[in-house]
């Protein structure tokens, strides 16, 4: 196995947990490591997701496609932000399972998202890219249990989230959606 070294990952401890109050104690014990500024944090918890579902289980969830969690962008992928958010590096959006197929090859399954995530994802794109014209997301992740989106715009990630709880729960509280607040990385902001 090959790697870069990058003064972390040489230095990385893992630790299994087998309840809930032991990872409470682990994450009061280490979160100073991930809040460090600058600091590994986002490299840490991308270790940190990875390690939890399991190198086995995520190229399972990737089916085998070209996708990647990690390639050539600053931003990641679309699985790495599929893991985070529902703990799957599926790059499909959709809901549920469609089986796509032809007259000459079997049906084959494509996992999108099993269940309603309590974040949302949205995601728009000027040019019409392959892994993104046929992945558009499906209801589970427009409509997220919390107000609360990550966004894919043109390239770059953001999020948007509205205070109100019951926005989603009541579609007389869409009225307010003023409300929202919407944080954006510099290099959208930089592009503008």
């Amino acid at each position: 196995m090959e790697y870069f070294q990058d003064g972390i990952t040489e230095k990385l401890h893992t630790f299994e947990v087998k309840n809930y109050d032991d990872l409470e104690i682990m994450v009061k014990r280490y979160a100073h490591l991930f809040l460090e500024d600058p600091g590994p944090g986002a490299l840490l918890l991308l270790y940190t997701c990875i390690l939890s579902r399991g190198a086995q289980k995520i190229m399972t969830d990737m089916d085998g496609t070209r996708a990647m969690l990690l390639g050539p962008e600053d931003e990641g992928s679309l699985c790495v932000v599929t893991l985070m958010l529902t703990g799957r590096a599926t790059p499909y959006l959709h809901n549920g399972v469609i089986y796509v197929g032809d007259e000459d090859h079997y049906a084959v399954p494509r996992f999108g998202i099993l269940s309603r995530n309590e974040i949302g994802l949205l995601v728009h794109c000027d040019s019409l890219q392959e892994d993104i014209e046929s992945n558009v997301p499906g209801s589970r992740l427009k409509t997220p249990s919390l107000p609360v989106w990550v966004i894919f715009l043109s390239g770059h990630f953001g999020v948007m989230y509205n205070t109100n709880r019951e926005l989603l729960h009541n579609y007389h509280a869409e009225r307010r959606w003023p409300d929202a607040q919407v944080f954006w990385n510099n290099a959208t902001a930089k592009a503008s």
